[in-house]
């Protein structure tokens, strides 16, 4: 019989927990929030349902959320925000003392 599969901490693996591609960390449900540049247009969508690594926040969204994301970012124009915020610019040389 083969060795039961790890992850990087060295527990095992079953075939209900999901674990992190980055760390390793144990996938739970749970929410998450996008930034998503459109052209100039920066939009935010909060409390999407994902699985969140509980070790490092990664956040992986299912088939079925992204096919509807996808669906919304094709018409987001036609709906109206819940709010606008204002978010402030910084150039580079600004952000690291270059004048």
């Amino acid at each position: 019989m083969g060795k039961r599969l790890q992850n990087q901490k060295g527990k095992e693996m079953n075939d209900i927990t999901d674990w992190c591609d980055l760390c390793g960390g144990e996938l739970r449900p749970g929410k998450t929030t996008l930034e998503i540049w459109r052209g100039e247009e920066l939009l935010i969508i909060k409390d999407v349902s994902a699985d969140v690594c509980q070790q490092c926040g990664e956040a992986y969204i299912s088939a079925e959320i992204s096919e509807k994301l996808d669906r919304f970012l094709a018409e987001h124009q036609q709906h109206r925000p819940e709010r606008y915020i204002a978010v402030p610019q910084y150039s580079a040389a600004q952000a690291v003392g270059i004048y």
